[in-house]
């Protein structure tokens, strides 16, 4: 049985041979004058706002979609609106790959990302480091790690999770007005 050193050994050669001529970016050491604070700037509580705000809307929008495709009842709709959000995206994922054609490989994938980001944007403990950088750390996160709880969060990071909602935000938005759409018309619906 190998050493954990040689195991992590053979995943950086493999990791090398995998990148060809490309260098592996090494990370500076941390400034021993860096220092943190809980006092955020109001574009760090925007972007957090943002993001939580756009996922809530996504699992709005898988909510209603579903009420749609049950032509579900108040009692219903009740019940589908207080599920954890994560039963509502397999009951939504079931149906929509059941459905021919339907081209979905790039969703479940984001969705499962953005919630994890998700995750960590809502529930970590934010912080402002003295270089302008976000900084989050999520003890539930720490748990599962040998290492360092927190980590950098910066703005580019934000946008992409933004650019990435927005388009799944849309692409719910848009089954849903077709599932309306058949509703609406004659003999579909029924």
């Amino acid at each position: 049985m190998e050493n954990r050193g040689a195991v992590q050994n053979r995943r950086r050669l493999i990791a090398r041979q995998k990148l060809g001529s490309k260098s592996m970016p090494v990370a500076k050491p941390a400034d021993p004058n860096l220092t943190w604070s809980f006092d955020l700037p109001i574009k760090l509580k925007c972007a957090i706002a943002d993001c939580i705000t756009l996922y809530a809307k996504i699992e709005s929008c898988i909510v209603e979609t579903i009420w749609e495709i049950e032509g579900a009842n108040l009692e219903r709709k009740k019940e589908i609106a207080k599920a954890w959000g994560s039963q509502n995206v397999k009951f939504i994922k079931r149906v929509i790959k059941a459905m021919p054609d339907a081209e979905t490989d790039a969703i479940w994938p984001t969705l499962n990302e953005l919630q994890a980001e998700r995750n960590l944007i809502g529930h970590g403990v934010w912080m402002f480091a003295s270089d302008g950088r976000p900084l989050v750390v999520w003890h539930a996160k720490f748990l599962e790690s040998d290492g360092i709880g927190g980590e950098y969060f910066d703005w580019p990071r934000f946008d992409h999770f933004l650019t990435r909602g927005e388009v799944l935000l849309k692409t719910f938005s848009e089954f849903k007005a077709l599932l309306q759409q058949a509703d609406d018309e004659p003999g579909l619906g029924e």
